[in-house]
């Protein structure tokens, strides 16, 4: 369609539409010729894919609406001589497309409901179900503390040596001297990127009240003022308006730190009314009321108010005390927490349980177990929403490597169900870490520097199946920040198969638990050029900080991530 083609029609729309405004005027027969239809044409394909072909050597903007409410807009590429341009949707929903261009009707079509042939060349096996690991990698200290920065290199240290960054686009180190003892403290990003560290090592038991931060853009680490009270096996939490909570622990003395305490930028401040002991490294969130979320190790779950510091009972988990086994909030609002064991150093479970804070009155049910037992292991978000369990062991006791699991699983919010990946190489038990990286393959470090164990100098990378399933969407720009409820537009040449977008926040993960990761879905909109994104309403669903930002087509292949600041 020639743009004086498309100015006469928005003149003739127009020209009605103060026709219509002007109740005096009488209704005569139109002499005006019917629109000529858009040279475009619509056909399903397959699943939830149709093609748009466009015949006009100009690009068009085609709109698109799915008879479940879903819409959105497309840019087709000018035809090239002699044939059509075609561009492929994918809806995200199942139902029949109506396209149009300008107002103007161009086509129809339902969904038939074909399955989709196998992809030619078929996607290698058995790496297109169960994923596949590398070969075991130098890791110049035990990772028993790993962080996803905010420009995709990865912070790791553990109890010997020093500190260590780690290139994933290079596979270099560099050294990176702290001069306090920060094994064994606990740690979140600050809503402008910089780790923060409550606490350290002094002896077993017995804690530093050191605060230090790490900034990623300069590599500097810096000791800011120190809490009242030591700690030693803390849990960090990012609140909403940009604090962090610190709460258990062992003290100086090796007695329980049970007073929260709150940073607000530059000190410390107690939270003495909700006093508490808590077993170490406490499972907790941000819930969507903007409260603390204390979902375990203990069998009776808690909200902490932080204005208040009262606690509030929310409801008691079916199977006991997790200890050593991991959580995670897979969705705002809803946890998860898997393996432990109900009595110290007792035989594992494999059992796992969920909660839904929106309810009207939370409770914990159980989901699917995983194929093994475990403690002493990792649960890792991934880009599409799943949970993935890495390592851990199956035996009772603290951490016996005799009953070490090699295997993936990977559990799906969607069916309550875990499926079994692909088996690294090496043994990770206690003090084992797992993160997701940017580019959607998960990092498997750690084991040792405690527990009698050898000491695993190692690390592996995980690719899980959808790596293997075809090309990848792309993200051509975006922007570096988002701010909550407002839109954002995300540049992609793959706009009309991209069907999801989520925000992961950074990993900083220690002893089965990440103190950081979170799982945001996204409300995406396909407009010409690429997506429009909608950010969340407000912190309490995505606490300030930083995320990484993955589109996900119609066959759950996730882009490689852009990192953004939220809030």
């Amino acid at each position: 369609m020639t743009l004086a083609r498309r100015l006469a029609l928005l003149t003739a729309a127009m020209a009605g539409l103060l026709t219509c405004q002007d109740s005096t005027t009488s209704h005569e027969p139109s002499n005006e010729p019917p629109p000529e239809p858009p040279p475009v044409s619509l056909g399903y394909v397959c699943g939830r894919s149709f093609d748009i072909e466009n015949a006009d050597s100009s690009m068009l903007i085609v709109r698109f609406d799915v008879s479940t409410g879903e819409s959105g807009s497309l840019a087709l590429a000018p035809a090239p001589a002699g044939a059509p341009s075609r561009t492929r949707l994918t809806t995200a929903t199942t139902g029949e497309v109506h396209l149009s261009v300008d107002g103007v009707a161009a086509g129809d079509a339902a969904n038939a409901g074909t399955a989709c042939p196998p992809p030619d060349p078929a996607p290698p096996e058995p790496q297109a179900t169960r994923g596949k690991w590398s070969a075991p990698f130098a890791w110049p200290i035990v990772a028993v503390h790993l962080h996803l920065l905010p420009d995709g290199r990865v912070l790791s240290f553990g109890r010997i040596g020093s500190p260590q960054l780690w290139d994933p686009a290079t596979g270099g180190f560099t050294e990176l001297p702290v001069s306090t003892n920060i094994f064994c403290g606990g740690h979140t990003f600050l809503a402008d990127g910089r780790l923060l560290v409550a606490g350290g090592h002094i002896s077993e038991d017995h804690g530093l009240p050191a605060t230090t931060l790490f900034n990623f853009s300069t590599g500097a680490w810096t000791e800011a003022a120190p809490m009242a009270t030591g700690r030693w096996y803390p849990t960090t939490t990012t609140l909403p308006d940009g604090r962090v909570l610190a709460m258990a622990g062992g003290d100086e003395n090796g007695l329980p730190a049970s007073t929260p305490e709150i940073w607000n930028g530059t000190s410390w401040s107690r939270l003495d009314a909700a006093d508490r002991v808590l077993p170490y490294y406490p499972r907790a969130f941000i819930a969507p009321n903007g409260q603390v979320f204390y979902a375990g190790e203990l069998q009776q779950t808690s909200y902490l108010d932080v204005h208040t510091g009262t606690w509030s009972p929310v409801a008691s988990s079916l199977y006991g005390s997790r200890e050593y086994g991991s959580a995670l909030m897979y969705r705002p609002g809803k946890v998860l927490i898997v393996g432990g064991s109900n009595t110290p150093s007792g035989t594992p479970t494999a059992s796992a349980e969920i909660i839904d804070l929106g309810d009207a009155a939370p409770f914990w049910r159980y989901t699917g177990s995983m194929a093994s037992a475990r403690r002493q292991f990792n649960a890792t978000l991934l880009p599409d929403g799943r949970v993935v369990a890495t390592g851990g062991t199956s035996a009772p006791g603290f951490t016996d490597p005799a009953g070490a699991v090699h295997a993936a699983e990977a559990w799906d919010p969607a069916t309550g169900e875990w499926t079994t990946w692909a088996s690294n190489a090496v043994t990770r038990v206690y003090h084992s870490t797992t993160i997701l990286l940017s580019d959607g393959r998960l990092l498997h470090a750690g084991s040792g520097d405690g527990g009698f164990l050898p000491r695993e100098l190692s690390g592996e990378v995980f690719s899980p199946p959808y790596l293997f399933h075809g090309p990848r969407p792309a993200i051509a720009a975006a922007p570096a920040s988002a701010s909550y409820a407002r839109r954002f537009f995300v540049e992609t040449p793959d706009a009309g198969t991209v069907v999801a977008a989520s925000w992961v926040r950074l990993s900083s993960v220690t002893h089965a638990f990440d103190q950081n990761q979170r799982f945001v879905p996204l409300d995406l909109e396909r407009t010409p050029g690429g997506v429009t994104i909608t950010a969340p309403p407000n912190p309490n669903l995505a606490p300030p900080g930083h995320y990484m930002l993955f589109l996900l087509n119609g066959d759950g292949i996730p882009s490689v991530a852009k990192i953004m600041q939220v809030g």
